[in-house]
C-alpha cells in the first residue's frame, strides 16, 4: 500500500527534476550543446552517453521479467543490438565525423538532400505516434498502480460549446 512517505518521495523527485531543468537550461544554446556538450566531450564519451541513453525502464524491469519467465531467451535481443552497434561503429561513425554533423538527420540532408530528409521524416511519423501512444499507455498503467486509480476510469470534460 502506498503511504504518505511514498507521495513525499514522488513529489520531491518531480520538484527536483524540474529544478535541475531550470538550473541547467542556460547551458544548452543549440543542438551541439545538447547532443555533444558543444564539442567539449571526447567522441567516445559522447558515444557512450548516447548508448546509455538508449536503455529504458524495459531493460531493467521488462527484460528481467522475461528472463524470469523464459530463461535466457531474451539474450538474442541484446546480442543483436551489440552486433548492430558494431556495424554502425564500423561504417558510419567515421563518415559522420568527417561530415561535421551533429545529428543523424543533418547527415541525411547533407548526403542525400532535403527531399530525402523530408521523406524519411514523414515516413517515420506514424511509427513515432504509435510508439508514443504505447509509451503513454505504459505510463498510465504505472500511474494507475501508484495512485490506486482503476484503468477504466476516465475523466470526461464536456466541451465549452
Amino acid at each position: 500500500m502506498i503511504t504518505v512517505y511514498d507521495y513525499v518521495i514522488i513529489g520531491f523527485y518531480l520538484v527536483f527534476m524540474l529544478a535541475i531543468g531550470l538550473v541547467f537550461r542556460r547551458m544548452s544554446k543549440d543542438t551541439s550543446d545538447y547532443f555533444r556538450a558543444g564539442g567539449a566531450m571526447p567522441w567516445w564519451l559522447t558515444g557512450a552517453s548516447a548508448w546509455i541513453f538508449s536503455f529504458s525502464a524495459w531493460t531493467f524491469t521488462g527484460a528481467a521479467g522475461k528472463v524470469y519467465e523464459t530463461g535466457t531467451l531474451v539474450l538474442p535481443v541484446f546480442y543483436a543490438t551489440a552486433i548492430a552497434l558494431c556495424f554502425v561503429l564500423a561504417f558510419t561513425c567515421l563518415r559522420f565525423r568527417r561530415m561535421r554533423v551533429i545529428t543523424w538527420m543533418e547527415g541525411v540532408r547533407l548526403r542525400y538532400g532535403p527531399f530525402s530528409e523530408q521523406f524519411y521524416t514523414w515516413i517515420k511519423l506514424p511509427l513515432l505516434l504509435l510508439f508514443s501512444g504505447a509509451s503513454l499507455n505504459a505510463i498510465g498503467v504505472f500511474m494507475s498502480a501508484v495512485f490506486n486509480v482503476p484503468m477504466n476510469t476516465m475523466l470526461i470534460i464536456p466541451a465549452p460549446w
